[in-house]
């Protein structure tokens, strides 16, 4: 392989790096905003209207989901790389 296909590999390499701690700070502050819901609901269940409490908490459960997906995503493609670039050295 050229050094500047491999000049490629290294830079999606970056940029899958940069991907994954992008996807790991939003989960870090998805998980954040799960447990403080459920803080609410445990203190506050009396006084709220509890379909649509449970409908907030279902689409934050489903943005951790899909959030988690993508991380699965780019560390899949992050090993594929890693195993490219191994084998162009």
């Amino acid at each position: 392989m050229t050094s500047t296909n491999s000049e490629d590999l290294a830079l999606q390499y970056v940029q899958l790096i940069e991907q994954e701690d992008d996807y790991l700070s939003q989960l870090v502050t998805c998980n954040k905003l799960i447990l403080d819901a459920m803080d609410i609901i445990a203190k506050q269940a009396g006084v709220l209207e509890m379909d649509t409490v449970k409908q907030a908490a279902y689409h934050l459960h489903a943005m951790e989901q899909d959030l988690n997906r993508k991380l699965f995503k780019v560390r899949l493609e992050k090993s594929i790389l890693a195993n490219q670039m191994s084998q162009s050295t």
